[in-house]
Parts: structure tokens; C-alpha cells; sequence
């Protein structure tokens, strides 16, 4: 992922330097493109790498519960049968060997926000619309941006959730 993105801001800086050298429109899309994943990605690893672990969040707050209905929802998704063949950052932030529950419950809560306010951020380059136009480029690249992110929220709203059931059945068998 870092390769990725220091590969796409580079090759993009260089096309940006030949289209003003040599102005046609490939050059333009080119480095567009280079560029709308260069923040694509990089956005992803600022947010993960430098943002997460300074969040200080509550598991327990409203935001984060899990009502019926979604349960329902996860149910319909079948999402205990594709979770696992989505890749993980970091896997040994949620080894139970090495950490507690609540640790990992504590994860888990920064990573979904991790991953909402990805979702998000994938539609700001839709602002670069008003001086380089292009608009179905920037849409089309911040919609499949942005639905990446969908499937890992999910995840980590349903396993944290589970595990959140496993510490309260616990919590009662040690009182």
C-alpha cells in the first residue's frame, strides 16, 4: 500500500511537470488519475497510521451499539461467511493471545471510525470537479473509493459486537 502510494504520487508529479510542458489531454487524465490514487490511498494510511491511535473512544457509546435489525442485516449478509477473506492491516492488533478483550474491543471501535471517516474522505477530490472538470472521473473514482470501505465497517461492527456479548457472558460468570 505504501509503494502504491509513493509510486502514484511520483508518477503523477511527473506527468503533471510533461503536461505543462507538453499540454494534451492524456497527460492531463493521466496524472489525474495517478493522482486521485495517490490520495485515495495515502488518505487511508494518514488516517490508519497516525489517526487511530490517538482516538480515545467509548465501545459502549450509542454510535456503537448494535441493534436487532442490523444483527438481522448481518444475518441476510451472510457475513460470517465472507469475513474472512478480507485482508487485515494489522493482524496482531486483534490477537487474543496478546491482548485482552477489551483491547481488542477498543480496536475494533477505532477501526470502524477509522474506516467511516475513510468512507468519507474518499469524496473530496470530488471538489477538484469545479477547476479541472471531469466530473463523472471524480464521482466514479470517490463512489468505488468510497464502497471499499462498506464491507470493513461491517466487519468490525459485527465481530466487535460478538465479542462484546463474549466480555458481558464472562463479566457475569466471574461475579
Amino acid at each position: 500500500m505504501q509503494r502504491i502510494t509513493w509510486w502514484t504520487g511520483l508518477g503523477g508529479l511527473v506527468i503533471v511537470a510533461g503536461y505543462f510542458i507538453y499540454p494534451q489531454s492524456l497527460l492531463l487524465s493521466l496524472a489525474i488519475t495517478l493522482l486521485v490514487i495517490f490520495y485515495q490511498f495515502g488518505m487511508r494510511l494518514v488516517v490508519g497510521n497516525w489517526l487511530e491511535p490517538r482516538l480515545r473512544l467509548n465501545p459502549t457509546a450509542f454510535w456503537f451499539k448494535v441493534g436487532k435489525g442490523e444483527n438481522r442485516l448481518y444475518h441476510l449478509l451472510r457475513v460470517k461467511k465472507w469475513k474472512k477473506f478480507l485482508p487485515t492491516y494489522s493482524p496482531a492488533k486483534y490477537d487474543l493471545k496478546k491482548h485482552t478483550l477489551k483491547e481488542v474491543i477498543k480496536t475494533m471501535t477505532a477501526a470502524e471510525v477509522d474506516h467511516e471517516l475513510m468512507f468519507l474522505l474518499s469524496y473530496l477530490p470530488v471538489l477538484l470537479i469545479i477547476p479541472l472538470g471531469a466530473p463523472l472521473a471524480f464521482i466514479l473514482s470517490s463512489v468505488a473509493a468510497s464502497l471499499v470501505e462498506i464491507p470493513f465497517i461491517i466487519l468490525q461492527r459485527y465481530n466487535r459486537a460478538r465479542l462484546a456479548r463474549l466480555l458481558g457472558r464472562r463479566s457475569k460468570r466471574q461475579e
